[in-house]
């Protein structure tokens, strides 16, 4: 196996886990986000009541540091049954011989959206089931559009217009426009990496055989989003802040603006009744399209798993067409789930707007650790350690090193 990180470094980090993974007969151990627990827990009744000989011990998860817990578990052989993992993990698991193939498991795949199947097949096989998809947008408090003097129906298509307008917001005494900065990587990795490739630029090549993330193009969107932090537009706790303390900002209303998927959407709602929302595609450079990393969640099932064929039971359970319009917090991936009424909210039409836009990060064994390289060096750029071209190029050279493993 081409990994990653030395003996002692992996025996201290099973050493510190704080999930346990001790499984009994009958018992599947799933690892399941905090974000659904509620509904995790009403899926496990369920599934319980028809199937007494099964139980079910969830173990539930937080975002923060999880694609090392993650890794350090399926490396450990002990890892639970079932876990819960971004797309775009899958097939460095497959290629490392980490995880099992689901082929067997699927039910109704033409039901499924492609790119969602895509995104999780290697070599021919599929190595995980998706239940969730999404691409963000921009989400904006029309008030505090209105209060800036802007016409909050008339939102920006171009990045020079987010710029100007996300001036304008600040002059006015909120941030204008909130980045991440901080907590896990893949907060700024899904708001930052799209800006690349709409500018024409990538991390690595199509091929996957050269770090490009210090090109001119790559540079350039790099700048745009980091100069909302440097020219004041995002918030001064930026580089502590990941999505949810962006949102938390924007409830209290001192962030105007910011980018994130549909599943803020209710919180906000909830804890801030009486703002107006608005949402709109994120902008592009003049001339060229918008873009988004098509992201969302899958289920895997480790090669440790202790009881497989039950977590194979438990897993076509949860994909049925009902359970997965139930559970995701953004949209399902089967087709069919689409038709429940909460998809249909028209809060959720510049979401949808943005599906077609969505791409698939690159299916490269070592995304996990490419994407920390890039992230330390958009740090790197926040604190001023280094300028944008000198951040890159540390960042490009750290990325070739790991596509050559």
């Amino acid at each position: 196996m081409t990994h990653l990180r030395t003996t002692a470094m992996l025996a201290l980090a099973v050493s510190t886990l704080t999930l346990t993974t001790v499984a009994y007969a009958g018992e599947v151990v799933w690892w399941t986000p905090n974000w659904g627990e509620a509904r995790a827990k009403q899926l496990v009744e369920k599934f319980q009541a028809a199937n007494p000989g099964i139980s079910i011990k969830m173990e539930v998860t937080v975002s923060d540091g999880l694609p090392q817990r993650v890794l350090t578990a399926l490396q450990s052989g002990a890892a639970p049954d079932i876990i819960e993992v971004q797309h775009g993990w899958v097939n460095g698991y497959a290629q490392n011989d980490l995880v099992i193939p689901l082929d067997d498991v699927i039910q109704d795949r033409d039901d499924y959206v492609k790119g969602a199947l895509d995104y999780v097949t290697w070599n021919g096989k599929l190595w995980a089931i998706p239940y969730r998809i999404e691409t963000h947008a921009i989400i904006y408090n029309k008030g505090l559009w209105k209060a800036a003097g802007l016409d909050p129906e008339k939102t920006p298509q171009t990045w020079q217009e987010l710029i100007d307008d996300a001036a304008k917001i600040t002059a006015s005494g909120v941030s204008g426009f909130a980045i991440t900065g901080g907590g896990e990587v893949g907060n700024t990795i899904f708001r930052s990496l799209p800006f690349i490739w709409m500018n024409g630029g990538d991390i690595i090549s199509a091929e996957m055989k050269t770090a490009v993330v210090n090109s001119p193009e790559a540079v350039a969107a790099v700048k745009f989003y980091t100069d909302f932090y440097k020219n004041g537009q995002s918030p001064a706790s930026t580089l502590q802040n990941d999505g949810t303390a962006n949102r938390k900002l924007f409830i209290a209303g001192t962030v105007a603006t910011y980018q994130s998927g549909q599943f803020d959407v209710p919180s906000i709602l909830k804890e801030a009744p009486n703002t107006e929302v608005g949402v709109f595609p994120i902008p592009h450079p003049e001339g060229k399209d918008t873009a988004a990393i098509l992201g969302g969640w899958s289920y895997v099932i480790p090669k440790d798993a202790k009881n497989p064929e039950d977590a194979k039971k438990f897993l076509q359970f949860l994909n049925t067409s009902e359970n997965q319009a139930f559970f995701t917090d953004t949209f399902p991936a089967r087709v069919s789930s689409m038709d429940a009424d909460r998809f249909k909210d028209p809060i959720l039409t510049q979401f949808k707007a943005m599906l077609p836009h969505g791409r698939p990060v690159p299916a490269q064994k070592n995304w996990v650790q490419i994407t920390q390289a890039y992230f330390d060096g958009i740090q790197r750029i926040l604190t001023g350690e280094q300028d944008v071209q000198a951040s890159m190029d540390q960042a490009n050279d750290e990325i070739q090193a790991l596509l050559d493993q």
